[in-house]
């Protein structure tokens, strides 16, 4: 058999490893990966006159080739479900306070260590999200089975999803398709249902349904009286039945169900019997999923198992039989699997490619297509044939795009791509698909239409015609009771679950704020009238704040501010009592604003430090007065207009709004401290920088300090060593109070002279006597302590000589031992400090 050209090797790096990691040789084999953009795989082969001539894996499709159209989509059956909630997003540890929350509140008796609840609650949340990303527990709902003389069209209906419908599909002679949708059920389950898996149509074997629950799985086999579907139940499959595990798929071969369960053990059921037996061990591990996939073979003795990891394919005859079909790169998730008998090629589908397999070879894949879709566990793939050749499907849950493939077998064995990729848009609603079937009747042609049904997870059923040539609009006839049943749901709503019981009712509150606002300005002018001798106290006590005041504040404070802690104040004090109401705020601290007896030079006589902060007033509203009756005449073109109908009330609270606004803007205009800003000694500066020793002058500071850790608290001598010296020495030039965009550098280490500029300094204090300053000339750079030529000890040979070199005791030692170096020292590496050599231990013996 002609293949196409590969590489095949093996990765040595686990032949060298212990136990079993050493016996695992893994084989590398390449196969064409077709890509949009990509150079193909090619090949020599011999045309029909027995030359050789070059074969691409893709093939150029010609100008007559027929492509696959989809036509229009119509909605066949109504929706039986109210829309779920919408959760809003919120984050694992925000889901697990909001529980705690609710367990608190509710369950205040429920005596649970806070540790343990918001542990349980916080797994709990990790499991739902991993779930609501992929539920590896949910198959395909929606299912066609066929009796000796009808088909019908199988999923779930109700507001719980475990109703089973059957609504029979009549076909035309030309083989397209016509729904007879039935309103009621027949069959109701006690769970809701997840999975539907039909068997083969035979006339010796019969019709089977595997109708897979929350709860236990249902074998049912399905008869037709006269016109009328009736289903009996064979067997019923618990998790006691499969090792104490829940379900994950299921499949009916002839005369036998095979299941498997969330550890991968795989399980058989007799149809006549009704017996569960095991036929493979389960193989849980600490990163599995639960994600397990079977694809039933053409006889019972044998199937395919699928994990997110590989594909093997089990044989029942004897124990513990399988053989590993195909196993994922890395970083790739298989989504789905079909073994297509028709053409002898098993599809396989991950999360970034379709893989085509040939069952006589299965271990070297035929071809690749990356389908180029985002992150997707969802992804299926269905062949259907059409004319003379097979076409795969590549559909999701999540929507309605379908991809085309087309590659077939020739008849040298290898697989050619007839045709580029294409894709077919059939419209979903936006909701998440359930189910999804591509239904063409057995006795149809080839080249008949295909019907392609989508089950919503709101219940309604669409469907679109796949054609060759324009595709017509499937027909259905709906019943009285159905278009009853599409009636109700356009009255559906979303479910809210016990939230949604609550009536609605509609109350006036407006009497009652009314009520509350009247009581509150009410008491407010009672407490008004009361506290007017606190209001003059204040008043008094106020300018001698700075004086009575035992410990320094460390943060500025407001003309408000000291009101607020001239009075009876908070203890102890923050720095947001700013948004705290006083005494002031009433109408008395307004008139005492406007009579001056509130000043701000009263207030900062025995201040160490203010400022005026209305040139920031200024800049948002330039009209602003420092006098208060002007800023409130100038606030009074923000007034409503005057009318007729306004009551005094309004007039008087508009009023007191203005006075308040006033009194709060006045207020904040001036700024104090208790502690002076410090001015730079120009005087010490230079002193320090004319001395010998070339240390650069301690560091001043002028609001803000420093403050030492509690593990570099040093005395009062040691102040000094707080600051590095590398930062003393990049501040050195630096003054309290220079404006930084005035500042001049002078690179010291340029090779050119340059001339300082003058650098602006502060006038000198008038109190200290005149000091005539030297001319200080710079010609050359600064010394700097890192610089000076001591290398033969910031750096060592790489082979250290015999005798130990005697390090010079003219330089003091390093001003800071914790500061690491800005400059790259000479040396070979660095001036970091070589290891010493070991010493090599001599070997003791003799005879």
């Amino acid at each position: 058999m002609y293949s196409w050209p590969a590489t095949q090797s093996i990765n040595t790096s686990t032949l060298h490893g212990k136990g079993a990691a050493k016996r695992k040789e893994k084989n590398a084999l390449s196969y064409p990966v077709l890509d949009y953009g990509t150079v193909t795989a090619a090949t020599l082969l011999s045309d029909a006159e027995g030359r050789l001539e070059w074969t691409s894996v893709s093939q150029k499709p010609s100008h007559d080739a027929a492509f696959l159209k989809a036509g229009k989509s119509v909605t066949v059956f109504p929706a039986t479900r109210p829309a779920p909630s919408k959760v809003p997003q919120m984050t694992i540890h925000q889901r697990a306070e909001q529980g705690a929350h609710f367990l608190r509140t509710f369950a205040p008796d429920i005596d649970i260590a806070a540790e343990l609840m918001r542990k349980e609650l916080t797994d709990d949340a990790k499991i739902v999200q991993e779930y609501e990303t992929f539920d590896p527990y949910v198959g395909n709902q929606l299912e066609t089975v066929a009796c000796s003389d009808s088909t019908h069209l199988v999923f779930p209906m109700g507001e719980l999803n475990r109703d089973l419908n059957l609504s029979p599909l009549i076909t035309s002679p030309d083989g397209e398709a016509t729904l007879r949708p039935c309103a009621q059920s027949i069959h109701t389950f006690d769970t809701p249902i997840r999975q539907i898996t039909a068997s083969q149509f035979s006339e010796e074997k019969g019709s089977y349904l595997a109708i897979r629950t929350f709860g236990p799985t249902s074998l049912l086999e399905l008869k037709t009286v006269g016109s009328t579907p009736r289903i009996t139940e064979l067997a019923s499959v618990s998790s006691t039945d499969t090792g104490g595990k829940q379900v994950v798929d299921v499949k009916i071969a002839p005369l036998e169900a095979i299941l498997v369960n969330q550890d991968g053990a795989v399980y058989k059921c007799n149809l006549a019997e009704g017996k569960t037996i095991l036929v493979r061990q389960g193989e849980a591990t600490e990163d599995s999923d639960s994600f397990w996939r079977l694809e039933s073979a053409e006889h019972s003795d044998s199937c395919m198992l699928m994990s997110k990891s590989g594909i093997k394919e089990l044989d029942f005859r004897a124990v513990d039989s399988s053989l590993a079909l195909y196993t994922a790169i890395s970083n790739d998730i298989l989504t789905s699997v079909e073994d297509y008998r028709a053409d002898e090629m098993i599809r396989v589908c991950t999360t970034s490619q379709v893989v085509w397999l040939d069952r006589r070879n299965a271990a070297r894949p035929l071809l690749a297509f990356k389908h180029g879709r985002v992150f997707d566990r969802t992804l299926q793939t269905r062949t259907i044939r059409f004319g003379n050749g097979h076409l795969t499907m590549l559909s999701s849950r999540k929507n309605g795009l379908l991809t085309v493939y087309d590659v077939s077998h020739a008849q040298t064995g290898m697989a050619f791509a007839q045709t580029h990729p294409y894709c077919l848009r059939t419209p979903v609603g936006g909701e998440l698909q359930t189910g999804r079937n591509f239904f063409r009747h057995p006795l149809a042609q080839p080249n008949a239409p295909v019907t392609l049904f989508s089950l919503s997870e709101l219940g309604s059923i669409r469907a679109s015609q796949l054609s060759w040539g324009n595709a017509g609009e499937p027909t259905f006839n709906w019943s009285e009771d159905v278009g009853r049943l599409h009636d109700q749901s356009a009255q559906l709503k979303e479910d809210f679950g016990s939230f949604g019981e609550a009536e609605p009712k509609t109350v006036d509150m407006s009497s009652v704020y009314a009520q509350i606002s009247q009581t509150y300005r009410e008491e407010s002018d009672l407490d008004a009238a009361a506290a007017a001798e606190s209001l003059y106290d204040l008043v008094e006590k106020a300018p001698s704040y700075w004086q009575d005041l035992n410990d320094p504040v460390e943060h500025m404070l407001t003309s408000y501010d000291v009101l607020f802690r001239s009075g009876d104040e908070p203890s102890p004090s923050r720095r947001a009592d700013f948004l705290t109401e006083s005494v002031f705020n009433s109408k008395r601290g307004y008139r005492a604003l406007l009579q001056g007896r509130v000043s701000s030079e009263s207030l900062a006589k025995d201040a160490q430090w203010n400022h005026s902060i209305s040139d920031v007033l200024h800049h948002f509203d330039p009209d602003m007065s420092l006098d208060a009756r002007q800023l409130s005449e100038s606030l009074r073109r923000f007034d409503l207009q005057p009318t007729a109908d306004r009551s005094p009330q309004s007039l008087r609270r508009e009023s007191e709004a203005r006075e308040q606004l006033v009194l709060d803007l006045t207020l904040a205009q001036h700024v104090y401290s208790s502690r002076p800003f410090a001015k730079g000694d120009s005087l010490e500066s230079m002193t320090q920088t004319l001395s010998l020793d070339g240390e650069p002058p301690p560091m001043s500071f002028g609001y803000l300090h420093p403050i030492p850790k509690e593990e570099n608290e040093a005395d009062e001598g040691d102040k000094e060593e707080m600051i590095p010296l590398s930062v003393r020495l990049l501040l050195k030039d630096w003054d309290i109070g220079t404006k930084p965009k005035d500042f001049a550098y002078i690179d010291p280490y340029s090779d050119q002279p340059q001339e300082p500029e003058p650098i602006p300094r502060p006038p000198a204090p008038e109190e200290r006597p005149a000091v005539q300053k030297p001319h200080i000339i710079v010609q050359q750079p600064p010394p700097i302590v890192s610089t000076q030529p001591t290398r033969s000890w910031m750096s060592q040979d790489i082979h250290p000589a015999s005798q130990p070199t005697v390090i010079s005791t003219e330089l003091g030692g390093a001003s800071q031992d914790m500061m690491a170096s800005t400059q790259i020292l000479p040396g070979a590496f660095g001036g970091r400090p070589v290891a010493k050599k070991k010493v090599a231990k001599k070997r003791l013996g003799g005879f």
